[in-house]
């Protein structure tokens, strides 16, 4: 069944309706009565009518079409409601009450009634513990909450699981300006999702909002989300995300590095990126990002200009440039002559601009500069500082005619909340704080930058799987086997079993050599002293086989533990990162890349990816590491040595699409010399699944 009760219903009951003002059942039943153009139905047997509208006993007495239920009735009753309501025809049903699956208990089991009800009539419900919605376009304030304000609709959605919180953002949003014309709390989310509504949103012909702002905690459908990402960001609109509980602890580590830097934050919030979602990290983040969509304009670039008439206001603003990834160029020779010529001696014809205090007695020098920047090719983000209630009306009215002269992206400063209400209702965005407008331009270009990540044409299609059926961690060599056959560079290696063997193998190599133990049940050797580095020479080799021996036979689990030695070409120091791969249980294969060595869970900064993605968002991985400082720093990877981690990353996800059964792929370090990436050190752990 669609959604389309919530979106546009013709009639609403409600259930647990009461003339009491201030019981959920009044609340609903009044404010509903005070602004829905639809049918109202009070269901209740003890009354005959409410506020004035006649009263029904029971759903299904009615004896006309009812579109959407509201159950303001006590938990226990709720399965009840739902069944009498979708025999009687009702397509979609908000259930307030608390007492579910957020208590535990006997409310688990309440709540898994509830699910077998909507799976066994197929009826749609928002909920439970949820404070409803509001499709202020059509005047359905279907919440039991006050909603101190009226709206006649907007190009904004506001979708979360928390009432307060997104309550509390769109009175923010109507505060400096910005037109709300839905908002919908999901509580439980036992059915209806924020990620399956925003796509319903997107896909109605009258109520598709420009911008949707989510609020989710606790993400039980992410595939609904990422999906409703990549459908907005395909038609020319946005999602601003903002997710509750980024702190949480990932996963601990089992056996890998790859586990601990994988949390569940950092895995959502690759996910959204890789589906065009603009993430934020704040309430007050989100309602900036969010006006800023909502004005409508796109960035056709990063080139910003900043034009002030207090040198301090410019300062602050080009500060945070950087920050929010954005240029700061100076004008051309040609274009600088051009606005010097308009401003006071006094003035500065850089960037940021410095059209001065002297505006206060002249705004032409001010209209010009504007309409130079405004028609110039030189940028693509105009900031203005500063409106104030203290300027003339024809400031005001100066500054409407340079935004609407240009295309470009045009926000302006204004401190007090009055100016910033009326030059929006004008149609220019503004913001209090200049920190903020700026970061909101950078988020504009952001969310541009993000398409590059959705052509996946050229991602090469899963591949027969390689490993059979098994379980738990292979040794070492069989695990660097597996990435050779993905074309990821591994050291000349070969495993003995006696010294012997080991004294021909150290000669076969040209330099030094390392010997390790090569065990399934020793993923970290290093930590019992189960690598030797440096060896030569065949007294060095026989020597070093020995001692691992012993180490082996000391450490291993039981008798018939299987163990051998490792011997391979010792790689010329280099840049050390790790390289990895985990199969979360929400989103997937996610590839991971990190520092290296000792250092990966030390250091803790990564860069993920969730499978499939294509070389473009590889890139990404690798020049975003360390900020950038991997890549851009004078003793980063060279070109060559940036093009062979980004096709190891590639190979990493290859892997992970073609082989199912794998579970786990920790390469660690994996060593970037000035021509080569070597992975010379791997775990591979099998999960005995081998679907796909």
């Amino acid at each position: 069944m669609t959604l389309a009760a919530f979106l546009n219903p013709r009639s609403v009951a409600v259930v647990g309706a009461s003339q009491k003002e201030d019981s959920v059942g009044g609340r609903l039943i009044g404010q509903l009565a005070a602004s829905f153009r639809g049918d109202i139905y009070p269901i209740n047997p003890r009354y005959d009518s409410i506020l004035g509208l006649p009263a029904y006993p029971t759903i299904s007495s009615v004896g006309r079409q009812v579109d959407l239920v509201l159950a303001a009735a006590g938990s226990a009753m709720i399965p009840a409601v739902l069944r009498e309501g979708a025999e009687s025809g009702v397509q979609g049903a908000v259930v307030y009450s608390s007492g579910f699956a957020e208590v535990g208990g006997d409310g688990q089991a309440l709540q898994q009634e509830l699910t077998r009800v909507v799976e066994e009539t197929g009826i749609r419900l928002l909920g439970p513990n949820c404070l409803g919605f509001a499709n202020f376009r059509r005047g359905l304030k279907a919440t039991f909450t006050r909603i101190p304000f009226e709206m006649d609709g907007g190009n904004i959605a506001l979708l979360g699981q928390s009432g307060s919180v997104g309550i509390g953002a769109v009175s923010l949003l109507r505060d400096d300006g910005a037109r709300v014309g839905f908002w919908m709390a999901t509580g439980n989310e036992l059915d209806v999702s924020t990620g399956e509504f925003a796509q319903a949103l997107l896909r109605s012909p009258d109520d598709s909002p420009d911008v949707i702002a989510m609020v989710v905690e606790g993400v039980k459908k992410a595939e609904d989300v990422m999906r409703a990402g990549r459908m907005a960001a395909k038609a020319g609109k946005r999602i601003v995300l903002l997710k509750v509980g980024r702190t949480e602890r990932g996963r601990a580590a089992a056996v890998s590095h790859t586990a601990a830097l994988a949390g569940s934050y950092a895995t959502f919030r690759a996910g959204c990126e890789q589906n065009g979602i603009v993430m934020v990290e704040t309430i007050r983040e989100l309602v900036d990002v969010t006006r800023g969509f909502a004005a409508g304009r796109r960035a056709r670039g990063n080139r910003v200009v900043l034009v002030s008439s207090s040198g301090g206001a410019g300062a602050l603003m080009a500060d945070v440039t950087e920050e929010a990834a954005l240029a700061l160029p100076a004008p051309s020779d040609g274009l600088r002559a051009r606005l010097a010529e308009h401003l006071p001696s006094f003035g500065t014809a850089a960037n940021p601009v410095d059209i001065t205090g002297n505006l206060v007695n002249d705004l032409r020098p001010t209209a010009a500069v504007l309409e130079e920047i405004g028609a110039t090719d030189e940028f693509d983000l105009i900031a203005y500082s500063t409106v104030a209630r203290t300027l003339p009306d024809a400031h005001r009215e100066m500054l409407l005619l340079a935004k609407d002269a240009t295309a470009k992206p045009f926000f302006a400063l204004a401190h007090q909340p009055d100016v910033l209400q009326k030059m929006a209702a004008r149609g220019l965005t503004c913001f209090a704080d200049g920190a903020a407008m700026v970061r909101v331009l950078g988020k504009l270009v952001e969310a541009e930058d993000l398409a590059r990540f959705f052509d996946l044409t050229e991602v090469a299609a899963a591949g027969v799987p390689t490993v059979s059926a098994g379980a738990g961690a292979l040794p070492e060599f069989d695990a660097k086997r597996l990435l050779s056959r993905y074309d990821i560079g591994v050291p000349r290696e070969a495993v003995v079993d006696d010294d012997v063997a080991a004294v021909a193998a150290v000669a076969r190599l040209a330099g030094p050599a390392v010997l390790k133990i090569d065990a399934a049940w020793l993923p970290h050797k290093s930590d019992v002293g189960g690598v030797i580095l440096g060896v030569r020479g065949d007294t060095d080799a026989a020597a070093a086989y020995r001692r691992l021996v012993g180490i082996a036979e000391a450490h291993r689990p039981a008798p018939d533990a299987a163990y051998r030695v490792l011997v391979a070409e010792q790689i010329p120091a280099g840049i050390e990162l790790m390289l990895g791969m985990l199969r979360d249980p929400v989103h997937g294969a996610v590839v991971t890349l990190a520092a290296g060595g000792v250092s990966a869970e030390i250091m803790a900064e990564s860069q993920l990816s969730v499978v499939p993605f294509n070389r473009a968002r590889a890139e990404t991985m690798v020049d975003r590491l360390w900020g950038g400082r991997l890549v851009h720093h004078p003793r980063g990877l060279t070109a060559a040595a940036r093009a062979g981690l980004v096709d190891a990353v590639m190979a990493v996800a290859r892997l992970a699409a073609s082989e199912p059964s794998v579970s786990e792929v920790d390469v660690n370090p994996l060593i970037a010399t000035a021509d080569r990436v070597i992975a010379v050190d791997a775990l591979v752990v099998l999960s005995g699944d081998e679907s796909r």
